[in-house]
């Protein structure tokens, strides 16, 4: 669930999305069907209002608008994955989406990695080195200079996996990267995913 301005947006099971005009909470604006094939894992909405990224256990996120003329602006696309050459590559949950105040989003996933994106060009900005455990949750500082992620055991192996991490890696971690222009969308639009 997220809440920007007036606008709510509620994943829910099933792939159902909520879309709530709080000025009018008693009934949704808007319900539809998740355009990614499996669970919801996280959702941000837009700076602007006008939609929100919804991101999956599978590493997919899609980019959804609300209002009827601007649904042809919808697309989705593959994110934090790995081996995407092999026969059986690792797909990762997309735990956390975060939107920076000019428009840009990062990503954060359970392959401990996060990236920067530009979602009007379709455009990867910045990709990080990734963490030795997943990125569980994450967000832009007010104004965007900070983004502050924490990483630790995101539970997607179960509680097996759990017990066998020594005790340092079951503490889990915040981290905090100084954003510098690796968020601000690139003149050159060329490049898309």
């Amino acid at each position: 669930m997220d809440v920007v301005g007036c606008v709510m947006v509620v994943a829910t099971a099933e792939r159902h999305i909520l879309v709530y005009d709080l000025r009018n909470p008693t009934q949704p604006f808007r319900q539809k069907h998740s355009p990614l094939k499996y669970q919801s894992r996280c959702v941000a909405i837009f700076p602007d209002q006008t939609g929100f990224a919804l991101g999956s256990v599978e590493g997919r996120v899609g980019i959804e608008h609300i209002q009827d003329g601007d649904l042809p602006k919808n697309f989705a696309f593959k994110c934090h994955r790995q081996n995407t050459d092999s026969k059986d590559p690792e797909l990762h949950a997309v735990n956390s989406i975060s939107f920076h105040p000019i428009g840009t989003f990062a990503t954060a996933g359970g392959d401990g990695a996060y990236n920067f994106w530009d979602k009007d060009a379709k455009h990867r900005l910045k990709g990080f080195s990734r963490a030795d455990q997943a990125v569980t949750a994450a967000q832009f500082s007010h104004d965007g200079s900070l983004y502050a992620y924490s990483v630790g055991y995101d539970w997607s192996k179960g509680v097996g996996e759990h017990v066998k991490l020594s005790a340092d890696a079951r503490k889990g971690r915040i981290m905090i990267h100084h954003v510098k222009q690796e968020a601000q969308p690139k003149k050159d639009h060329n490049k898309r995913w």
